[in-house]
């Protein structure tokens, strides 16, 4: 077992979870969208990543719309997941693709900027349950478009 104080450090520091968890995040993203050609297995993932972006959107949008999230989580949460999204559409936009599935990589750059465009509604709506409704809804289809172009 740990000091109590180590144990009770997320007491302490609720901030710096957040910011761990978007650096993993983050790393796990660059991970997968390592700057080289982008071939069938880099867009299976890269498309994995766009719906998962898009599905914990989607939970934040739910629980926003319920009135069962915090302000300041949803706004920086939001923009978390919004910054990731549009990271991969840049990616996706310009990086160079293996012969015949250029056309698949382009929508999913277009999937994850309209992913990243539905989070920054959010971000700049944190306490609006209308709008938070419609991203959620936004977000749960383009989940679904992603996974399919995942297979």
């Amino acid at each position: 077992m740990g000091s109590p104080r180590i144990q009770r450090l997320h007491q302490h520091h609720p901030h710096a979870i957040t910011r761990c968890l978007a650096a993993i995040g983050a790393a796990a993203l660059l991970a997968g969208c390592n700057g080289g050609t982008v071939d069938k297995h880099a867009l299976k993932q890269d498309a994995s990543t766009i719906a998962s972006l898009a599905t914990e959107g989607e939970l934040l949008a739910n629980d926003v719309s319920k009135g069962a999230s915090t302000t300041y989580f949803a706004r920086v949460q939001s923009d978390n997941l919004r910054r990731e999204a549009a990271n991969l559409a840049d990616a996706l936009g310009s990086r160079p693709t293996s012969p015949g599935i250029e056309p698949k990589v382009r929508k999913a750059g277009k999937l994850a900027a309209q992913v990243a465009e539905q989070l920054d509604r959010l971000h700049h709506h944190p306490v609006d349950r209308t709008v938070a409704k419609s991203v959620q809804h936004q977000l749960a289809d383009l989940s679904d478009e992603a996974d399919k172009l995942a297979k």
